[in-house]
This record gives C-alpha cells, structure tokens and sequence, in this order.
C-alpha cells in the first residue's frame, strides 16, 4: 500500500472531523463570511479574516481616515527641544565640513590611504574622510586639512570608535 493512503476511508475522515472538532468557526470582520481556522492558527492570532484579500482591504481603509497620534513631527512632537540640534550635528552639516572633506579628498586623489583601493570603471569604493585625530578629543583639529585622510569603508570600518578613542591622544 502506498504511504500516506488510509487502509479504510473512515479512518480518514476520523481524522478530519478530530481536526475540525479541535479548530472553532469565526466571522469575516470585512466580508461577515463564517470560515474555521485550526488551533495553530487561533494561537498566533489569524482568526479575524477569512482571506488575504480581505485583511487588504481591510488595511487599506485602516491609516487613512484616522491620523495615528505617534505621527507628530516638530513642534507637535512631545519630544521638540525647539529646533535644537547637537553641535558634532551642526559641525557636519555645515559648508566649512564639506570643503575639508572634499580637500581631504583631493589631496589624496580619491584614494584609500591604507588599502590603495580606488573607484574605477565598473567597480565602484565608498571612500570616507577620516579624522586621525579624534573628533570629539581634538576640537581644534576638526578642520585641519592635515587631520584627514581619505579611507576606503572597509579600511574605515576597522578604525577604532566609541569608547575606544579616549585611548588615542
């Protein structure tokens, strides 16, 4: 006899009907359909729609009558300091930053300083100025072009952070 099959057909639908006893009946929330669902599925929760299609439509509707109050942005947002940004913010973001990234760039004709690794057709580094001298540690040096050197993201990536700068004087 093949596996899988039932020598008698009502050990089978024994089977089904003890499935069936042990699952339980709901009710569409979009459509009003009846439908079952097995324990696994009452357990994880999937007994409020009979069908993908329905808990689509029903999400459709859902985020665009309501506004979620957790969508507040500036000053609305019960965490708004008044526009406050940190200063290591302020620093990068400001034009006197980009022109010594781009010189730093420059002077080491877009090449990684440890590695030699440089875009060229087809294959394409991220390269980043970096500070050998701390940022935060050395505030005085954050713009000297001689602080700087241009390093591949793989290269960069080894370079010490966090906790690990305060070692570095």
């Amino acid at each position: 006899m093949p596996k899988g099959q039932y020598k008698n057909p009502k050990d089978r639908a024994n089977k089904i009907s003890k499935a069936k006893r042990l699952g339980s009946y709901f009710k569409c929330a979009v459509c009003d359909v009846k439908f079952w669902r097995k324990p696994s599925a009452i357990k994880k929760g999937n007994n409020k729609f009979c069908s993908r299609n329905c808990y689509f439509i029903w999400q459709k509707g859902k985020g665009k009558t309501v506004k979620h109050p957790c969508n507040k942005k500036g000053e609305n947002n019960p965490n708004w300091k008044g526009g406050v940004k940190p200063a290591n913010a302020t620093i990068r973001a400001s034009q006197e930053y980009q022109d010594w990234r781009e010189s730093v760039f420059k002077r080491d004709d877009w090449t990684c300083q440890r590695c030699g690794n440089r875009s060229k057709k087809g294959r394409y580094i991220i390269i980043h100025a970096h500070h050998i001298k701390p940022f935060a540690i050395f505030p005085e040096l954050r713009l000297a072009v001689d602080n700087g050197e241009t390093l591949c993201k793989k290269c960069h990536d080894k370079e010490p952070k966090g906790k690990e700068i305060y070692c570095i004087k």
